[in-house]
């Protein structure tokens, strides 16, 4: 009977009201007509069955699951491809000092944030925000970034799957100049050396040039190239070394893609294909999506019950291999040149705002804050688990991992700089790509080289995996806390997502797809600064950064004293928010066209990019003025001015609680002795009209 009243009570909402309700959920739950408690008659049947459903949500099997989880969560490809890439981006140890930075006022502190709530209320990002219901926009805006990210993400995850599904043979792809897609530039020093070998110190006069080897006579007679000298070095100079492509760098662009255009016969002409002739989807690498999507999917099947058991393995394997590279990779010619540039700094770089920005990006990305998914991941937590401690755990040690992972990467470049005669910023201009060329290389030289390239490249999968996990989960929890019921649906859920994801990951299988990776890629982790910043502005401000201290003192038993009680106050409420600011002023300042390599993709392209960074920035103010709207609608008569309104709408609903109150667990903890003074004054009073109730607290 209640069910039916409230669907007939619902039908005679206007239709406009019924729409915005149905954006913001049971948001209105809060601020609709409805009749006292007194008068409605719930059947306790009908009670158990909702908070049974609403404990199906699920919890994590152990705290080491969450700690796994969240380690494997920021622990990622970008510790291997996108950190090395930042560093090699912006002079080398440069790009350490602003990291440090950021880490230290920014990451670590917007860490500890998010999973203090998350753990606190117990629910997704999309329910977070009853904390302060006029920013629940910030929670789709997180939603919508984690959406942005699973995209690409996954298509990284299918080059690595592409590599080691290539590594099933006696001879690695990648290694020679010698097939159709390799262009003139294509150089191969292996080849090289046993071209121009050397018999009792004496050069045999060969010439290793646009991967042909000519011998002595030919050279001589200089039936080559007319325009040079018969002399060796003649013949050199027609190809610089800053203009030799390694040939693992054309297996990535020309093999996996198709960068370039081919001639009628299938081989690479050498010109670059711009992103408005994108081509067709290549069969392999789309054969290879759908196949990592299949592995998300099962490894997704029923959420973290799932995931959580996976990760003991795919957050613990990667070091293993990190560690091994690391011990080869300083073994090779020219690797302590590639180590010196790694940790020594450019200060020239660190006057561009540019290498803060990066930094900053590097910090959100690395640590995966302003996504969702650690507040989703801590609402799975046990309500008095220790998240200071745990903090502490994943953010070191992530970024202990990027540097670590940096390292060999760095040792790999030295070395490949010394065999094709280049410095070590000269070696790779595929930006993200960086580890599907430098890795390969070195692993082609290692003994057993097949071998090696498929553990390296499982590797990748589950560091890919791990952070994917989190992403899709975000999605998963998003639906299930918005209709609990649909909580035993989960299989459902993720395999609608992961095939609405597939289809349009698509467009990065093409033949040009690298450049809508690279697209997506950058403009999505330029937007989560911008919403750092809003971040730190909601919860330091308007719920109120010594709120979340005094959640933290209810979960944990005990409170910061008064040195740390000052720190994070002063943390999130000055210094992160400043600090973010001005790194999204001097983003504005002094940005610049996206390129690949040396192709600038074009003006539309851009225009995209900036569609993608900014839809959840405008998701905000979009979702205020509909609340402020909706608020309006369902209670006209409150009296209040529109500030007044919005300023009420900036605290906490009714419906923010505890985990523990909200699941009914087990009765709350011991409520707070460091309650504000404030929160215990008559201008906290319950404002009641038409049988509707709504909180309005004055600061």
């Amino acid at each position: 009977m209640t069910k039916m009243a409230d669907s007939e009570g619902e039908k005679k909402l206007p239709c406009a009201q019924r729409f915005l309700k149905s954006l913001f959920g049971d948001f209105d739950d809060d601020i609709v007509e409805k009749k006292p408690a007194s008068d409605s008659k719930v059947e306790p049947g009908d009670q158990e069955s909702d908070e049974s459903k609403e404990n199906d949500r699920g919890k994590w099997g152990s705290a080491a699951e969450f700690v796994l989880s969240a380690l494997g969560y920021a622990v990622g490809l970008g510790n291997v491809w996108r950190f090395p890439w930042m560093c090699w981006k912006n002079g080398g140890g440069a790009f350490l000092i602003p990291y440090f930075i950021m880490l230290a006022f920014a990451g670590l502190p917007i860490f500890f944030m998010e999973v203090i709530l998350g753990q606190y209320g117990g629910v997704g990002p999309n329910k977070l925000f009853e904390l302060s219901p006029i920013f629940k926009g910030l929670g789709v805006g997180m939603i919508a970034i984690s959406f942005f990210s699973s995209l690409y993400y996954n298509v990284v995850i299918t080059w690595a799957l592409y590599y080691m599904f290539s590594s099933f043979t006696s001879s690695l792809p990648w290694v020679g100049c010698d097939q159709k897609w390799n262009s003139d530039l294509c150089f191969d020093n292996t080849a090289e050396i046993e071209c121009e070998q050397y018999s009792n110190g004496t050069s045999t006069g060969a010439v290793y040039l646009f991967r042909e080897c000519y011998n002595a006579s030919v050279v001589a007679l200089g039936k080559f190239i007319e325009e040079f000298n018969n002399t060796i070095a003649g013949k050199k100079q027609t190809l610089p070394d800053e203009s030799k492509i390694p040939a693992a760098e054309e297996f990535f662009n020309q093999k996996m893609y198709r960068q370039n255009y081919l001639d009628g016969d299938g081989y690479n002409t050498g010109v670059m294909r711009p992103m408005e002739d994108v081509g067709a989807p290549k069969w392999d690498i789309t054969l290879t999506l759908l196949f990592s999507w299949i592995v998300v999917y099962l490894c997704m099947l029923k959420g973290i019950k799932t995931s959580g058991k996976v990760v003991y393995f795919t957050a613990t394997f990667p070091y293993v291999v990190i560690i091994i590279l690391l011990i080869y990779g300083a073994t090779l010619d020219g690797a302590k040149e590639g180590v010196k540039f790694y940790l020594t700094p450019n200060f020239t770089k660190l006057g561009t705002p540019e290498i803060w920005v990066d930094a900053a990006g590097q910090i959100f990305f690395s640590l995966s804050v302003g996504m969702g998914g650690l507040m989703t991941y801590a609402s799975y937590n046990q309500f008095n688990n220790n998240i200071l401690r745990d903090t502490l755990i994943v953010s070191l040690g992530n970024c202990f991992t990027s540097i670590l992972a940096g390292f060999p990467i760095f040792a790999i470049l030295g070395f490949m700089a010394k065999q094709i005669g280049k410095e070590v910023p000269d070696v790779v201009t595929s930006g993200s790509a960086l580890a599907f060329i430098a890795y390969p290389e070195v692993v082609s030289k290692m003994p057993a080289p097949p071998f090696w390239s498929i553990i390296f490249f499982f590797m990748l999968i589950t560091l890919g995996l791990d952070s994917q996990f989190a992403g899709i989960e975000v999605m998963i929890t998003t639906v299930v806390d918005s209709k609990p019921k649909l909580g035993n649906y989960k299989p459902v859920i993720s395999g609608v997502i992961c095939l609405v994801m597939f289809i349009i990951t698509l467009n990065m299988t093409c033949d040009a797809g690298i450049y809508w990776e690279e697209l997506i890629n950058y403009y999505s982790g330029w937007s989560l600064v911008l919403i750092g910043f809003a971040e730190v502005l909601v919860y330091g401000w308007a719920y109120g950064a010594e709120r979340i201290l005094d959640n933290v003192e209810e979960m944990l038993g005990w409170k910061f004293n008064r040195f740390g009680w000052w720190y994070f106050r002063i943390l999130w409420k000055v210094i992160t928010p400043l600090l973010l600011l001005a790194i999204v002023i001097f983003n504005f300042i002094d940005t610049s066209d996206l390129s690949y390599g040396s192709y600038v993709l074009p003006k539309w392209g851009q225009a995209i990019g900036w569609i993608v960074a900014l839809i959840p920035i405008i998701l905000i103010p979009v979702y205020s003025v509909l609340v402020i709207i909706y608020d309006k609608m369902c209670y006209p008569n409150t009296g209040e001015s529109l500030f007044q309104r919005i300023g009420r709408l900036t605290q906490p609903s009714e419906k923010w609680m505890s985990s523990q109150e909200r699941y009914g667990e087990k009765s709350p903890a011991i409520t707070n002795h460091a309650v504000r003074k404030d929160l215990e004054g008559e201008d906290n009073v319950a404002y009641t009209q038409s049988n509707a109730k709504i909180t309005m607290l004055s600061f």
